[in-house]
């Protein structure tokens, strides 16, 4: 069958934990200490630039053909005052069934996602360092923005046209780096097991 297939939508949906933060100031007068404690701020912003740029979103689809390559490119970045980290679920690839997966690029068109920036552990992504906040000039080592989980989807080749077709769903979480251990340069250097723990620490 020649029947063009409506291009999936990308549902975005953006999570983020706030933790209460270990900022203490300590004042001496009178000789009293007043413990001050901030509600940390953790805010992100999940986006698809090349998508946007050629003109898709849920507004404005276009046709697609089997075995066409989409411009997707999932990036968080940091918009609140804290460094954070960041994990994204990926979920409707395999709706097709045994007609075939929609599977991931990145880079110059390889397979699968950009496994450099990114873990994948238990059903989620987790970008592999913090991310810091926009105006952090303390953290020179760390990204505001992070690298694109991957860069296109590919429709899979077995499709004929009759398909009832799904929205695929791209979901950023993140919570506040500081906290997850006593050393800053511990959470810097943390393994996707611990980070995963930390989410799960902070309720997500």
């Amino acid at each position: 069958m020649n029947k063009k297939l409506v291009a999936l939508m990308l549902c975005v949906a953006i999570l983020a934990s706030a933790l209460t933060a270990g900022t203490i100031a300590w004042f001496t007068a009178e000789e009293t200490m007043t413990n001050t404690f901030t509600v940390g701020n953790v805010k992100i912003d999940l986006t698809e630039p090349a998508w946007t740029a050629e003109g898709g979103g849920e507004d404005e689809g276009e046709e697609v053909y089997p075995g066409e390559a989409l411009a997707k490119d999932p990036t968080v970045q940091n918009i609140g005052e804290n460094p954070c980290f960041v994990r994204i679920s990926v979920t409707n690839l395999d709706q097709f069934g045994d007609k075939g997966m929609i599977t991931l690029r990145h880079g110059q068109w390889e397979e699968g996602y950009d496994d450099e920036h990114w873990t994948y552990y238990d059903g989620y992504y987790y970008y592999n360092k913090p991310i810091k906040a926009e105006d952090d000039t303390y953290n020179t080592d760390l990204v505001n923005k992070t690298e694109p989980l991957f860069n296109q989807i590919v429709m899979p080749t077995g499709l004929t046209g009759d398909e009832d077709v799904k929205g695929i769903e791209v979901k950023a979480e993140a919570v506040q780096a500081q906290g997850a251990d006593a050393k800053w340069s511990v959470v810097k250097s943390m393994k996707v097991e611990d980070i995963a723990d930390w989410f799960k620490n902070c309720g997500l």
